[in-house]
């Protein structure tokens, strides 16, 4: 009778160990995963591949695109962490848990605002950047490779933004003014801008870093 108790104690402790073993490290995860974060959209953007409204949830791991047109964005507020700011034509994929806000930057430009004690760090092909979160503080991080965005606006009076129309009077060629903004993209710090007027339409090319 004694053994058998001995036996049956021995099985429960085994039991009891092993259900333990199991809901710990769950518990650990649920306690560092991040709240997902709220999307605010302007123009189209998409978050894995599908098209995204304002409200969407943004989650660990998310890559994002924003389509480079003039005026489009996507902002990703991180409650407590704080924020993310995407510009036309940026392609990111988003990450943060609690205390730090990451991600990697594969084209274009964004500007992520920390709380204090919330670190960033930033990969893009050319590097890290980074802030340590000893205060709070707005970090703008960009790229010069993959796609280089120059987004057109078309007026009326001719034919649709970037495309060429007749006539001379010394006006620059789309392609020109895309040249112009691209070369000058180097700078991080100022918003960059090219306009012409042509015969039979105007129209604007521009590669804005806020």
């Amino acid at each position: 009778m004694i053994q058998y108790i001995q036996k049956f104690a021995a099985h429960f402790v085994a039991v009891a160990l092993m259900a333990l073993n199991l809901s710990l490290p769950s518990a650990a995860f649920a306690g560092k995963q991040a709240v997902p974060g709220q999307l605010t959209v302007n123009g189209e953007v998409s978050v894995n591949g599908k098209k995204a409204i304002t409200g969407s949830s943004v989650f660990d791991g998310s890559r994002l695109n924003v389509a480079c047109a003039s005026g489009a964005s996507a902002i990703v507020n991180l409650g407590k962490l704080g924020r993310m700011q995407l510009s036309p034509g940026t392609e990111m994929i988003v990450r943060f848990s609690e205390g730090i806000i990451s991600g990697e930057l594969l084209s274009g430009k964004a500007i992520v605002n920390n709380a204090t004690g919330v670190k960033v760090s930033i990969a893009t092909p050319e590097g890290m950047s980074s802030a340590d979160g000893k205060e709070a503080s707005t970090l703008a991080v960009a790229t010069q490779k993959g796609t280089r965005c120059v987004p057109m606006a078309g007026k009326s009076g001719g034919s649709s933004s970037g495309g060429s129309s007749g006539g001379s009077g010394g006006g620059w060629s789309s392609a020109s003014v895309a040249a112009v903004a691209v070369g000058a993209g180097g700078a991080t710090a100022a918003g960059i801008a090219a306009a012409v007027g042509r015969k039979g339409g105007d129209f604007n090319a521009s590669y804005t870093l806020p």
